[in-house]
């Protein structure tokens, strides 16, 4: 039955080109700043427009989740014990899969899912989460079960293709997502059934025997794809004609530039501009069908580059914000900050140049498109060294802008951060094709629900947007843990 493990792996990610797309690339991806659109798709108009040619664009998270994860899940949870090493990996899976999908939708169908034929109520966001938390423990208490019994063990070898069926890795990446999770919720006011906050729950990750993923070499990366390689590379190298449908986007470009940054080499290649380096395309606009906008930088993906679910880059700045926050996290935030940077410089292969960009004060740059006319100052003037003196919020904005930068190309959980913090600091859309969004810098904070589950699951679906979402189903409609008192 562990390969049951893997179908939900492989689609945590949609793993078709097609549908990874339509779920990261023109979600995501976009609305993080990490990719612009460069297909003029519906006469120019385009997701980052907050506006999609058809329906469909936004609903292949959610299907994607519930025919494959979710039905896989579904299986494998009546054939095999549920104290078993097999279940508990399923879990872990399970988890690391929907919270992208309630991050983007809010409240979900989860708790009774496969257990009615008809009716399949909602569960809020805040219920679902609970439900996560209760299965990240579950699984942690049977896999380090599993582990003392025999640290060498290999329970879905010829199965697990992100870990190899390490239960080491395994353990540190289950506390490294309850960590993650923890601060997704850090504005709420969550208690966990018995009790415990999002503090106490980050606290137990990273404090726990095995801990948190530390090194590159826990990195959670997937690696086994089928025939056409990794999505990205389909999207970005083979889709119109070769030119690819995404560029690189203006907001982590100009970021980027404006540091100096060494890692750019790693994730873009350059433009094809006459001046070289890296351009950015801007998101928001209204897309013209010209040519020169396949001269704008690209993903430097190739087909066999690895699909990153967690780095421990990501971690370390996790680890950071808590500090910042008065939490145990096992150092200081100006600690595990640096850190941060430093695991992102290794994993690039720039780690010779650390030194010199840990001292630079560089801000990030504006904007000015070589092609279309479209410029934007620079909405940040956070420096890259961390500085005691300044207040929570600057070295908030100075955390959550590296770990943005760290992430590259993560979409969907750079824009949970996005939402959560308000950094980094974005550009503005400069078409707005949805009438529901009236705050351009707040942007879309969530997706609407599938037509379809509207016509399948019709009275529970209104029930939930009317409980849990004020009765608004809209792209502008803030998600429970959306509440960050300082974004309005």
């Amino acid at each position: 039955w562990a390969a049951f493990i893997q179908t939900m792996q492989r689609n945590v990610f949609a793993e078709g080109a097609n549908a990874y797309q339509l779920a990261d690339n023109l979600l995501g991806d976009s609305y993080a700043g990490y990719f612009g659109q460069a297909q003029d798709w519906d006469s120019g108009s385009n997701s980052t427009c907050y506006a999609f040619p058809t329906a469909k664009w936004k609903d292949e998270p959610y299907k994607q989740a519930y025919n494959n994860v979710m039905s896989s899940w579904n299986i494998l949870r009546q054939k095999v014990d549920s104290a078993s090493v097999v279940f508990a990996l399923g879990e872990v899976v399970k988890v690391q899969a929907m919270h992208r999908v309630t991050d983007i939708y809010g409240p979900l169908p989860y708790t009774a899912f496969g257990k009615m034929s008809s009716g399949l109520p909602y569960d809020s966001q805040e219920t679902v989460y609970r439900t996560f938390i209760k299965e990240l423990d579950h699984a942690l208490k049977t896999l380090k079960a599993a582990y003392e019994a025999d640290s060498g063990a290999k329970p879905i070898a010829d199965f697990d293709v992100v870990f190899d069926s390490d239960l080491e890795k395994w353990i540190r990446f289950a506390n490294s997502l309850k960590l993650r999770l923890a601060m997704r919720i850090v504005y709420t006011d969550f208690t966990t059934d018995d009790g415990r906050t999002p503090q106490q729950l980050a606290e137990e990750a990273v404090s726990s025997e095995l801990g948190v993923i530390e090194d590159n070499s826990g990195n959670a990366m997937y690696t086994g794809f089928g025939k056409d390689g990794n999505p990205f590379y389909v999207c970005f190298f083979s889709y119109k004609s070769g030119a690819g449908d995404h560029r690189v986007a203006a907001d982590i470009a100009s970021f980027m530039n404006g540091y100096a940054d060494p890692r750019r080499a790693s994730y873009f290649n350059e433009s094809a501009f006459a001046a070289g380096g890296y351009a950015g395309l801007r998101n928001g606009i209204q897309i013209p069908d010209d040519e020169r906008i396949n001269n704008f930088s690209r993903y430097n993906v190739t087909a066999s580059t690895s699909l990153m679910w967690m780095n421990a880059s990501e971690v370390a700045f996790l680890r950071a914000e808590g500090a910042l926050r008065g939490w145990a996290m096992g150092g200081d935030a100006r600690s595990f900050y640096e850190e941060g940077i430093r695991l992102s410089f290794e994993r690039c292969g720039v780690a010779d140049q650390l030194t010199a960009y840990m001292a630079s004060t560089a801000l990030p740059g504006s904007y000015e498109d070589p092609a279309f006319g479209y410029s934007c100052s620079n909405q940040s003037t956070v420096t890259i060294p961390w500085n005691d003196g300044a207040a929570f919020e600057e070295n908030l904005e100075r955390i959550i802008t590296q770990k943005w930068i760290a992430n590259f190309p993560l979409g969907t959980e750079a824009w949970a951060d996005y939402r959560r913090t308000g950094y980094p600091r974005l550009f503005p859309v400069v078409v707005n094709n949805n009438p529901d969004i009236t705050n351009l810098q707040l942007g879309a904070r969530r997706m609407t629900y599938p037509l379809e589950e509207y016509e399948a699951n019709g009275e529970t679906i209104r029930a939930a947007v009317d409980q849990w979402l004020g009765g608004q189903d809209k792209m502008s409609t803030r998600l429970w843990w959306d509440c960050n008192p300082r974004i309005r």
